[in-house]
Parts: structure tokens; C-alpha cells; sequence
């Protein structure tokens, strides 16, 4: 009998389909655990409470939790983020009583927290003290996965990660409860990889630069009809690029999932000689105008007439190609006329972004959340005002083909009054009691416009 031919691991890669991959994710096991302790400290602190789940095929199959006897007191603001207090535990095992149930739930299962630079070396040595070997079995944190998915995201913990992808979670710092979440989120982190065609399993331990939900990156021969409905299920505005040789930018595109974007992309994509394309999603319009207008000037000079005669034909159709009305009236810069500032939601749900209308630029913005990022609101104003008036920040204008589109879209939506809060830094005020009242009128603003995006539920 002829000796069965042995294909290299290499070649075996290479030959490796993305059906072969979701078949390897569904048959692998994770367990999503959590701990709760009384504090960080390896060798003096001890587990009052561990939550076990257990998924495969995509579901959850399993769970398991105890309340342990730690033997030592618990802090009381242990207790009070936890909600366990001494009497809760009085009566539970010790962890040594339950070590063995505990080892054995967990198996060969890939190891999964939501914060694993803590809880698997934490776990690790309390089976050291017990004179035990350590956990070798592979890990995945999905607080890291979340940073690498969703890099604008400036809050990654478990409770906001629950809301954002509507997951239950009713007693946070429970380690049972804590687990289930993860679970849920590593779920649906692993239909995310499916759906952006993961190909290669190690990605879920390095998904960065491959995965990320704000944007997607094809090439040259890729289908067109497949980038075609990516279009047009956009959740919110994209700049849509294309780049020749040598990365050189062919086009760009401000757009939305409106029919005639489409259209114009798609027209782009046929007529154009490009090696990538990419859509990149962005908050409101006018984001991505700002990112635009950094490509504007690398265009070449017939490319940019087509770009704004059509942004001009699709955003502005009531308006003269020409400065605003409102703005030759006043013979004023725009910044005299509609305020010094104006403040958009982010696509990230309860982010903002901030931006001076003397010189607005993506490097001049302040991605921040409200109310927690209050003081560093405010200071940002202070510190923008007081360097643009004594020109330490250059005041700054978009190309001049562009400058009349960006201001009249600027003067139209602030005669909206919507989707945009614009103020003079004089309406801040420097005393508490003006602060308050800025505030509130700020507050009425959001209330008034939520954000619409469902980002990161919905992503592309």
C-alpha cells in the first residue's frame, strides 16, 4: 500500500477555506469566567466568588458558580461593589473544597474573561499557593478584542458593553452574572468574525487591523457587487476612497446609503484603475466631510470638480455653487457668525465630538463623553480659545475649492437646529453658575439628538 502522502502545515494554511474555519470555531470549547476577590494582591487575597460558562457551537451549553469562604475579612468596598458581605459567605466552602469541580468544569476550554491580565494570573496563583500547577490552556480577553474592534472606543467595561450590544446584565460584579455577559459578548464577537470572513483561527487571539466594525478594505478583483451592498446597508455616513499604485488616492467620497451615493460610487469603482477601496464609517455628515477635506487637496484637479459638483447637487440642491447667503450678508468669518464651537455626536454611543470653526481640522478635535468627561470639556474650550486669539493654533481653512461647500453645509444645518450644537465661548461663562446654564441648554441638545447609529450593533 502506497504511504499516505503527508501535506505540510504551511501548505495545509494555505488550503485552510473560511468554511473550514467557522467548522474549527464551532467545534471549539471556551470557558468565560470570572472572579470576584478581595482585592489584587496574589499572595494575601482570596477568591469569595468564581462564575463559570461554558460555550461551543456559538452557544452557551453550561454554567457553574460558588460563593467561597475566603477565610480573611472582606473589605467593605469589596462588599459594596459586590454586594457580598461576611454572613453571605459564612457558610460556603472553602476553595479547596471546590478546586477539583472547579478544574474539572474548566477542561482543556480556552480561557475567557473579560479582563484576563487579571483573573487568569490571579486564578494561576491561588493554585500556586495550593501547590498546584498552573493553567496552560490558551486565553482570549474580550476587553482587548473589544479595543481592537472598536478602536474609538473610549469605555470598554462590561456594563456599557452589555447596554451597547443590548446584552442582560442586572448584578455587575457577580461573578456568575459578570461571566454570562462575557459569554454573550464573546458570542457575539465570534458572528462578527464569520460575517467579516475570518480566515485564519489565530485571528481571534490577533484580530487587530482585520476586524475592526467601523470599516471594510477590499482589493483589486474583489466582487463589486458584494462591495455594492456593503453600500448600501451603511448605518451612517462612510468616506468611501479608492488608491491606485503605490497607495496613491484616486478618489474619495462623503456619502450615506442614499441610492444616488451608491450609484456615484459604484460609477467610481468601474470607471477608476484602483488596487484598494476602502469604506470607512464616521458619525454625521459633517465628520466626514472633515476626513475629506484632508483628501481633498491629493485629488487631482478634474477629480475634485466631479467630487463637488455632486456633493454640492446631493446636500445642497437649493443653493447656488457660491459662499452663503448668510455669510456674504454679514461679510464675517464664519466663526463671528455661527459660534466658536459645535459639538456632534460621535458614531460611538455616548461619545461627542467638539470642534472650533476657526480651524477645523481632525487634528484640532476632542473626542470626549458627557457627563464624565465634563472638566475636560470645558478645558478644552478654555485652551482652544485662548490659543487660537493669540495665534499660537493657525487658523485654519479647507482648500479654497471646497471652502464655500463646507460653509454653506455648516450655515444650513446650524438653521436646522439639529445634529449640531454650536455656541460662543462667551455663553460658557468663567463662574459655576453660567457653567450650569450652558450645561443645561447643552443637555436639552442631546436629549433632543440622540444618537441614531446603533454602532457597534450595527457596523459594516
Amino acid at each position: 500500500m502506497a504511504k499516505k502522502k503527508t501535506i505540510p502545515e504551511s501548505e495545509q494554511l494555505q488550503t485552510e477555506t473560511p468554511e473550514d474555519v467557522v467548522t474549527q470555531l464551532q467545534n471549539m470549547e471556551f470557558c468565560v469566567f470570572d472572579l470576584e476577590t478581595t482585592g489584587g494582591n496574589h499572595q494575601s487575597d482570596k477568591i469569595i466568588e468564581i462564575g463559570m460558562v461554558k460555550v461551543k457551537n456559538r452557544k452557551i451549553t453550561g454554567e457553574k458558580d460558588f460563593l467561597i469562604q475566603p477565610g480573611i475579612k472582606i473589605p467593605e468596598f469589596i462588599q459594596r461593589l459586590t454586594s457580598i458581605s461576611q454572613k453571605d459567605v459564612a457558610n460556603s466552602p472553602l476553595i479547596e473544597d471546590v478546586i477539583e469541580e472547579v478544574l474539572e468544569f474548566m477542561g482543556d476550554s480556552i480561557l475567557v474573561a473579560h479582563n484576563t491580565s487579571f483573573d487568569v494570573p490571579f486564578f494561576n496563583s491561588v493554585l500556586n499557593r495550593m501547590g498546584k500547577p498552573e493553567m496552560k490552556n490558551p486565553s482570549i480577553c474580550t476587553n482587548l478584542m473589544t479595543k481592537y474592534l472598536v478602536p474609538s472606543l473610549m469605555n470598554s467595561n462590561l456594563n456599557y458593553m452589555s447596554k451597547i450590544f443590548e446584552i442582560k446584565h442586572k448584578k455587575a460584579h457577580r461573578a456568575l452574572d459578570d461571566a454570562r455577559a462575557s459569554a454573550e459578548l464573546l458570542i457575539r464577537y465570534l458572528n462578527i468574525f464569520i460575517d467579516k470572513g475570518i480566515s485564519k483561527v489565530n485571528h481571534l487571539y490577533y484580530p487587530r487591523n482585520r476586524y475592526e466594525l467601523d470599516r471594510l478594505n477590499f482589493k483589486k478583483g474583489d466582487d463589486l457587487a458584494q462591495i455594492e451592498e456593503k453600500l448600501k446597508v451603511l448605518p451612517s455616513s462612510a468616506l468611501f476612497s479608492l488608491k491606485g499604485e503605490n497607495g496613491i488616492i484616486l478618489t474619495a467620497l462623503p456619502m450615506t446609503k442614499a441610492k444616488e451615493d451608491v450609484a456615484f460610487a459604484m460609477d467610481l469603482l468601474r470607471e477608476l484603475e484602483w488596487e484598494n477601496a476602502t469604506i470607512k464609517l464616521h458619525g454625521p455628515l459633517i465628520e466626514t466631510f472633515i476626513h475629506f477635506a484632508g483628501l481633498f487637496p491629493k485629488l487631482e484637479t478634474q477629480m475634485r470638480h466631479n467630487i463637488l459638483n455632486f456633493l454640492w447637487k446631493t446636500h445642497l440642491p437649493k443653493l447656488n455653487q457660491g459662499p452663503h447667503p448668510v455669510l456674504m450678508k454679514e461679510e464675517q468669518p464664519i466663526e463671528r457668525v455661527l459660534g466658536d464651537f459645535f459639538v456632534v455626536n460621535h458614531l460611538v454611543p455616548e461619545q461627542y465630538i467638539i470642534y472650533p470653526l476657526a480651524a477645523i481640522s481632525h487634528r484640532q478635535e476632542l473626542v470626549f463623553r458627557y457627563p464624565g468627561h465634563k472638566k475636560k470639556f470645558l478645558q478644552y474650550i478654555n485652551s482652544k480659545s485662548s490659543k487660537i486669539s493669540g495665534g499660537k493654533i493657525k487658523k485654519q481653512s479647507v482648500h479654497p475649492q471646497l471652502k464655500d461647500f463646507f460653509e454653506s453645509y455648516l450655515c444650513e444645518m446650524e438653521a436646522s437646529k439639529k445634529g449640531m450644537y454650536f455656541f460662543k465661548k462667551k455663553k460658557v461663562g468663567a463662574t459655576a453658575a453660567l457653567q450650569d446654564v450652558f450645561f443645561k441648554d447643552f443637555e436639552n441638545f442631546l436629549r433632543n439628538n440622540p444618537n441614531k447609529y446603533n454602532f457597534p450593533r450595527n457596523y459594516i
